[in-house]
């Protein structure tokens, strides 16, 4: 079987893989972790979105001549989801009592699927269902993302101001506890989440740009800093103000500065600086 990816011959080998859909499981894997999405599959001819999928996926390697793959960058299929969010949210908002019929067609469009499974946050304000509260809310969120689908790159360099002041409030955060300052303090940690969060969605947009994949130490990293703010939620729950004042200050603060900085240093050969 000769493989086709993007219009070159690919040079796979395969060794335990038996059916076009193990094939396929491992060559969304590779494009996952290098920042891309398949867009088009094609089997001796057969167009996936048009064909029996079962029938198509159980074909034997051996059987098979051709798998032709297309593929497209995460970041523009993210942006693409959210013009479709959009586009639904404003025709509901036009659509007086076909106002259900606007929602039950988003909801079961593959655009609907992939924010599903890519922006939870995005997608969890919908959950109750559409309405003039959420369809604002949704519409401030989707505006932010568009820039960070659009130019990831400079989105995610103009954010060290950002990481800098986030940091700081962490460092701050057992001085706010000791004063009693629990409103700051709560501020300190929703700003630190958003920031995460964008940070995070900000990643997977950037791993087409990355021109070497991340090594075994930054993985490490970043397993130290989701198990420091495990702890840190559990003390924050549990009321240990003194804990979650020092994990802030000397566990998170720090980590999400090397985790940053790491990212920085892999992504500057991509742009030049």
């Amino acid at each position: 079987m000769i493989t086709f990816i993007d219009g070159s011959v690919a040079d796979i080998k395969f060794e335990s893989e038996k059916t076009i859909g193990d094939v396929l499981a491992g060559i969304e894997r590779w494009a996952d972790e290098s920042g891309f999405c398949l867009s088009r599959v094609s089997v001796d001819g057969a167009e996936a979105e048009t064909s029996d999928l079962d029938a198509l996926f159980d074909a034997g390697i051996e059987d098979t001549e051709t798998l032709v793959i297309e593929t497209i960058p995460f970041a523009t299929l993210y942006g693409e989801a959210l013009g479709h969010l959009k586009k639904a949210l404003a025709s509901w908002q036009g659509a007086g009592k076909d106002r259900k019929l606007v929602e039950a067609l988003w909801r079961e469009s593959p655009a609907a699927a992939f924010l599903e499974d890519h922006d939870n946050v995005l997608v969890s304000a919908l959950r109750g269902g559409f309405s003039v509260e959420a369809v604002k809310i949704v519409n401030d969120m989707i505006n932010g993302r568009y820039a960070e689908a659009e130019q990831p790159l400079e989105v995610f360099f103009e954010m060290e101001n950002e990481l800098n002041e986030e940091t700081r409030r962490l460092e701050d955060l057992p001085l706010d506890f000791q004063t009693g300052n629990d409103r700051r303090a709560a501020e300190t940690i929703q700003g630190f989440s958003n920031f995460m969060q964008k940070m995070l969605r900000l990643f997977q947009l950037l791993k087409y740009a990355i021109p070497d994949k991340l090594d075994a130490g930054y993985s490490i990293l970043f397993e130290e800093f989701k198990s420091a703010l495990k702890e840190f939620l559990a003390a924050y729950q549990n009321k240990d103000m003194v804990l979650s004042g020092d994990l802030a200050e000397y566990e998170i603060a720090p980590r999400v500065k090397n985790i940053y900085t790491v990212l920085k240093e892999k992504l500057s050969p991509a742009t030049g600086r």
